[in-house]
């Protein structure tokens, strides 16, 4: 059996359209997620180049997050409408022409206007590019698909900041723009040749109006709320009106789609046990793993003394563990049901994060390597398992609700798990750093002797969510079992 796709990529026939929708859409998706790692590292230098505060420049990525999470669901129910190539290819072409924009903004505003703009186009792919995949593949291959889409999601976190960091050190701030104009144009020309046009549905296009606007002021106000918890903290009014908002509009949200003809999300999909068991699920995992990325690097560069360098690398090795093994959970998931899969999966990542809590100033590289690769084994065997069953449960008709549905959980649950877990790592280092110093510790050291025990408070709380995504798992299990 051929496991790795592009080399089918243009041969002809039936049975090869499934690569080809496979490679297409893991291009898409690998631009989207290297967009979002690449620019981080840019930061430094255009607070020097716009003469802007950071707070400001951190609106280049904020902007991309606020509006292409806001926006998924609107575009995914679209494409269940008029067809996901027309959506697909559309937003490739909008993610493109965002890169030239970014290219030649003249300043900051100007730069985070064109992000914006480019995180409509990332929405739109990222919205329908999961139901292209799952719609491409057989039945029992879904898996497999997933599992190689899974490689694309962390191939461009991988090689984001690697990337990143090498055009501006040999170039400048533009490059990290155009110099991925070709492969946008080349992911355009693939999208318009490869991918079949899926059938939409026939007479005039219904959107749900109200649904769209409390959708999408809802997880506006909620992801802005959370991203803004380490700036003005937990306890400030300014946090709890956006996150009261947010919640608010969900809530109406709910309300209206139960009642309008045409749901932007329909939520007769959540009476498939398997299907919302599966979705909070994933929520869960996400609102967890922002311990292991978030403060990781502070651990490995302020505690063990890492540089850099060595601490990506040493991060590199839960991201490579999980691209590995992504493709071959998704395989042996179609073949053996994905729900044991789903189980180990969540089970290894939360000893990954007990296992954590152990590690202190004196722990060796030699004993953190085989956690990591512990954990990314864990979001391998979960992650595609988990997604085939979100899109098995889901009707052809409404692949791309189902699609969008994971990617705006997926990201919705990140940004409220890195602004819980940055709340409570800041808060708990301050109070051990006070403990240090009061027996004696010289200031610098104090803070640095916090970090440990700081780290493995975020980390407890992950655990238990680790523990809590294991329950939910079993539970579709046993649900699954006593319906058959």
């Amino acid at each position: 059996m051929n496991m790795f796709p592009f080399t089918r990529l243009f041969s002809v026939g039936p049975v090869a359209y499934k690569w080809k929708a496979l490679a297409t859409v893991a291009m898409g998706t690998t631009m989207a997620t290297l967009d979002a790692s690449i620019t981080n590292i840019a930061f430094p230098v255009l607070t020097e180049v716009f003469d802007a505060e950071l707070t400001t420049v951190l609106w280049v990525t904020l902007a991309y997050i606020l509006v292409s999470s806001s926006s998924m669901l609107l575009f995914g129910k679209i494409s269940d409408l008029i067809g996901r190539k027309s959506i697909y290819t559309l937003g490739m072409a909008a993610f493109t022409l965002g890169l030239f924009f970014c290219s030649i903004s003249q300043g900051i505003g100007q730069l985070i206007l064109s992000r914006a703009f480019q995180a409509l186009g990332a929405a739109m792919t990222i919205a329908c590019g999961t139901a292209i995949v799952t719609e491409a593949f057989p039945p029992k291959e879904i898996g497999k698909g997933l599992g190689f889409l899974g490689v694309a999601v962390s191939f461009g976190f991988i090689i984001g900041p690697v990337v990143g960091g090498f055009l501006l050190d040999w170039f400048d701030w533009r490059a990290i723009f155009y110099v991925r104009l070709p492969f946008g144009l080349v992911t355009l020309f693939m999208a318009i040749s490869l991918l079949k046009g899926s059938p939409g549905r026939s007479g005039r296009l219904h959107l749900d109006i109200p649904g769209i606007l409390t959708s999408t002021a809802g997880l506006f106000c909620l992801v802005f709320g959370v991203s803004q918890v380490r700036k003005y903290g937990i306890d400030s009014p300014f946090v709890h009106v956006l996150i009261g908002s947010g919640l608010f509009f969900l809530v109406v949200f709910v309300f209206i789609e139960r009642k309008t003809a045409n749901p932007i999300v329909d939520l007769t999909l959540f009476r498939n046990r398997a299907f919302s068991n599966a979705a909070m699920a994933l929520f869960l995992l996400f609102v967890a793993v922002p311990s292991n990325v978030l403060i990781m690097p502070f651990y490995l560069m302020r505690g063990i003394l890492l540089t850099a360098s060595e601490a990506g690398l040493l991060l590199a090795v839960h991201s490579v563990t999980a691209m590995v093994f992504g493709p071959i959970s998704g395989w042996l998931s179609d073949r053996f049901g994905p729900f044991w899969f789903a189980i180990v999966g969540s089970a290894a990542l939360s000893a990954g994060f007990f296992l954590m809590r152990f590690f202190d100033l004196q722990t060796s590289v030699a004993m953190i390597v085989p956690v990591l690769i512990l954990s990314g084994l864990g979001v391998a065997a979960f992650q595609a398992p988990n997604n085939s069953m979100i899109m098995g449960g889901a009707p052809r008709n409404r692949l791309g609700t189902a699609s969008a549905l994971i990617a705006t959980l997926r990201q919705v649950g990140l940004s409220l798990g890195m602004a819980v877990t940055g709340a409570v790592f800041t808060a708990r280092q301050a109070v051990y750093e006070a403990r240090f110093v009061e027996a004696g510790a010289v200031l610098g050291e104090g803070a640095r002797r916090a970090i440990p025990p700081a780290f493995h408070d975020t980390l407890l709380i992950s655990g238990i969510l680790g523990i809590l995504v294991c329950l939910v798992c079993i539970f579709s299990r046993k649900r699954k079992v006593s319906g058959n």
